[in-house]
């Protein structure tokens, strides 16, 4: 059922915060509506002899059939008890998966907003169920709602208050991880004249920015690395979700390493990375960079003290210090602060030894 003209009143009321109203700022809430008159007034009559509208005799009445004041008292205390009763009577008629306790400590606007979407997921449940089988967000939003966006713009929040999110098995839908494969790593299997053997894990490069990415692209095949993984920015936190449906290689172990600007947006960055798939710093790449002069500007990132702290050890204390001091005055190292040549010719010849091999 929708909202009736007295619960469309009520929801108006919980969030008046003034002790009196005139009667047509009760009428414009209907003024684009169907509702006749007669209806109307019986509802408002319905509040009056609830208690939760009294007349103001002094401003008199509209002389029409039934009458109604032309000011009304307002009793917020009444509301407020009729809004917990109410949620209790509804409560009663929902799907039990469904709980309107949040809605108690929640304005009547609010549960206003969200009612006409909990009355069609509660007649979803009545009729299918709680589902048995995880789907991806935009199926299930589609299911629940008819609108396969619902979820993403809001919906997820207001399952959260309603007890739903977590019992709807919702998964979440990343981005496809962009990354190239390097085609002579393909070829290679464990017990070919490369020596490689099962033991030995395959090496990944993930790169933050998108300049670096292209620039190390066509040399790809000339390193001893499986992928070059482009990072786009904080997207790569979210998006190594699909690294194994993109790459099963389930046979070996991956390991994963990370060159990123050096600023704190880069380095917090790398430390959500770090903590998802054992990335550790391409430090040939990063040594290069300290080679330069740093950049000036960047003194209004917010700063992560453990990301800070996690990166800079994998420095010596003498470009520890450096760094710190870098960083504290509002210095970067921007990716692009290596040009293409020195980013390829850094590839090359760096040593690359996996220390943490993922599994």
């Amino acid at each position: 059922m929708g909202m009736g003209i007295k619960e469309q009143l009520l929801a108006y009321l919980q969030t008046y915060n003034k002790a009196t109203l005139w009667l047509e700022q009760l009428e414009r809430l209907f003024e684009h509506s169907s509702v006749q008159y007669r209806e109307f007034a019986g509802a408002v009559a319905e509040l009056e002899s609830e208690g939760l509208l009294a007349a103001v005799r002094s401003a008199g009445r509209n002389g029409k059939q039934p009458s109604l004041a032309y000011r009304y008292r307002v009793d917020a205390p009444g509301l407020r008890r009729d809004q917990r009763q109410r949620l209790q009577q509804l409560r009663l008629t929902l799907h039990p998966a469904i709980g309107l306790d949040a809605y108690f400590a929640l304005s009547e606007d609010v549960f206003a907003a969200d009612w006409p979407w909990i009355e069609r997921i509660g007649r979803r449940l009545d009729s299918h169920g709680l589902p048995a089988e995880p789907a991806p967000a935009p199926e299930r939003s589609f299911e629940l709602v008819g609108d396969e966006k619902w979820l993403a713009e809001g919906g997820k929040s207001l399952l959260e208050r309603i007890g739903l999110w977590d019992k709807l098995l919702v998964q979440p839908v990343h981005d496809p991880l962009m990354m190239a494969v390097n085609p002579r790593m393909l070829e290679r299997t464990p017990d070919s004249d490369s020596g490689e053997s099962d033991g030995e894990p395959c090496l990944h490069l993930i790169v933050e920015n998108k300049t670096t990415f292209h620039a190390l692209l066509p040399i790809l095949d000339e390193t001893s690395f499986h992928t070059l993984i482009y990072g786009c920015g904080n997207k790569i936190v979210g998006n190594m979700e699909m690294f194994h449906l993109q790459y099963p290689v389930k046979a070996r172990t991956h390991f994963f390493y990370y060159f990123g600007d050096i600023d704190h947006t880069g380095i917090q960055i790398w430390h959500e990375v770090e903590a998802q798939c054992g990335a550790v710093l391409a430090m040939p790449f990063y040594e290069g960079c300290l080679g330069k002069p740093p950049a000036r500007g960047k003194t209004n990132q917010r700063r992560h003290e453990n990301a800070v702290q996690s990166f800079l050890a994998y420095f010596r204390e003498e470009e520890r210090k450096r760094l710190a001091i870098c960083l504290q005055e509002g210095g970067y190292y921007p990716q692009e602060t290596l040009s293409t040549q020195e980013l390829r010719s850094i590839w090359r010849s760096g040593i690359w030894k996996a220390l943490k091999p993922l599994n």
